[in-house]
């Protein structure tokens, strides 16, 4: 129950994919709508479970010994480390700032019907938690949650965190099964709400972490000690 009381608001914010969402909304303009648009959330949902269990049983060790530098990066920090905190956090000032100044895109028109297999849609929704994964933060937060349990414990909850994270995104062609085109306009305004709100949701994270960075060396060049 602990686990899933930290697990659960994780879950929740890993939900708001909207590569995911546009991809199975895509997936609804082909022939073979319901099919297609399972087929890219179950691919996506492969991988990530695959990609789980590789960090967890494969990469675990891998990926401790790779961050150690880091770790006595952070546990000793040099002057040098506080000039290069100081640029990027400058850096990811100016890209949250231009990322919110960027002009509204054009919306696309209505797509024709293609004819998409289901293997193309399976590797399609593969694909993009492939390009995805390096970005999943909270999917990282929740596997670090669970690296105090044992073998099955682990697995047990890999599996039951993609079962639902899959779910939301399986009701979209349950949705069109039940209504048919007419939920068509309702799914794309779903669409434009996830779009803008990670238009917003980025730049936010981007920019704090940028001026946390930029406060944190100027604090220790003032005092001769950082914030963290």
């Amino acid at each position: 129950m602990d686990l899933w009381a930290i697990g659960l608001p994780i879950l929740i914010a890993d939900i708001a994919n909207p590569v995911l969402l546009a991809g199975v909304i895509l997936g609804l303009s082909a022939k073979r709508p319901i099919g297609t648009s399972c087929a890219v959330v179950i691919g996506h949902t492969v991988a990530y479970f695959m990609f789980g269990i590789l960090i967890v049983f494969g990469l675990a060790d891998l990926v401790a010994d790779l961050l150690s530098p880091l770790t006595d990066i952070l546990n000793n920090p040099e002057p040098w480390h506080y000039v290069a905190g100081l640029v990027i956090g400058l850096l990811l000032i100016v890209v949250a700032w231009r990322w919110r100044a960027a002009p509204p895109k054009p919306e696309d028109k209505q797509p024709e019907r293609v004819e998409v297999g289901l293997p193309s849609a399976f590797l399609f929704g593969a694909a993009a938690n492939v390009v995805a994964i390096p970005f999943a933060l909270p999917y990282f937060a929740f596997i670090n949650q669970i690296y105090e349990l044992d073998d099955a414990g682990k697995a047990t909850a890999l599996v039951i965190y993609n079962l639902f994270y899959a779910l939301p995104f399986l009701l979209v062609p349950a949705g069109f099964a039940a209504l048919g085109e007419a939920v068509m306009p309702l799914l794309e305004r779903v669409n434009r709400f996830v779009e803008k709100a990670s238009g917003y949701l980025i730049p936010v994270i981007f920019g704090a972490l940028g001026i946390v960075s930029v406060i944190d060396a100027l604090v220790f060049f003032a005092t001769g000690q950082g914030l963290f």
